[in-house]
């Protein structure tokens, strides 16, 4: 138990020295995520993002009326990015803790979201399982996460660990590797159906800033999106 409260601790300070660093930037996985969710949320629609950070995604939705704060929730370990975000969102729902076990009812959110986080949770099939009880039926799940069926990214990450080079791809104290495949099946044993997936993200390490939209576009028109470095999945509740 002792060890575990370290752990914990350890992992808390991580982020929260992380977010004192300054904001995050707008990720590509936000930028193709958002118009797909913006075509089907409404204004009293429920969204709760777990591992939310500052999480530009819901003050980008709040901020073009696309939903009120009210109907906003989000959960991240990190109290420095959780005050942060209490600034920029001061109605909204946030708080400071772990999304193990989620102080929601049942079928309570019309949308959940994961972005870049299922690869750093201990045990990714006890958060799903949560996440299906709080949704809604047939409400979804918009998971993103660095897939590494994509070759080079995943050179870059072997050697990071291999030479302790942990800023190459800002290793984190959890840092799983997934395709998604692992995330399908993940999803799938907590009864949530895949719907479909987009690539956000397709160059090599060193030629990812200068991929555009609509070279990411093109490649998701050839459905290569199971080799994008940053697939975007979206999964529905079983009615």
């Amino acid at each position: 138990m002792v060890k575990l409260i370290k752990a914990k601790e350890k992992h808390i300070n991580w982020y929260n020295e992380f977010y004192k660093n300054g904001q995050t930037s707008f990720t590509s996985w936000y930028s193709f995520m958002l118009p797909e969710l913006i075509k089907k949320i409404k204004n009293d629609s429920k969204i709760l993002e777990l591992g939310c950070g500052q999480s530009k995604g819901l003050r980008y939705l709040v901020s073009h009326n696309y939903i009120k704060q009210e109907n906003i929730y989000g959960i991240d370990q990190s109290d420095v990015a959780i005050e942060f975000l209490r600034k920029k969102l001061p109605k909204a729902n946030l708080e400071q803790g772990d999304i193990y076990s989620l102080k929601f009812n049942d079928d309570t959110f019309d949308y959940v979201l994961m972005m870049e986080v299922i690869e750093h949770l201990e045990d990714p099939l006890k958060v799903l399982k949560e996440v299906e009880r709080v949704l809604k039926p047939n409400g979804e799940l918009i998971i993103s996460f660095p897939n590494y069926i994509n070759l080079p990214w995943l050179i870059v990450r072997i050697l990071s660990e291999k030479l302790n080079k942990p800023n190459w791809i800002i290793l984190q104290p959890v840092d799983k590797i997934y395709t998604t495949i692992n995330i399908i099946n993940f999803c799938k044993k907590n009864g949530l159906k895949y719907q479909k997936c987009i690539g956000s993200n397709y160059y090599p390490p060193l030629l990812w800033k200068y991929e555009n939209k609509c070279i990411t576009k093109l490649f998701n028109k050839l459905h290569l999106y199971h080799l994008t470095f940053h697939p975007i999945l979206f999964f529905r509740k079983l009615l």
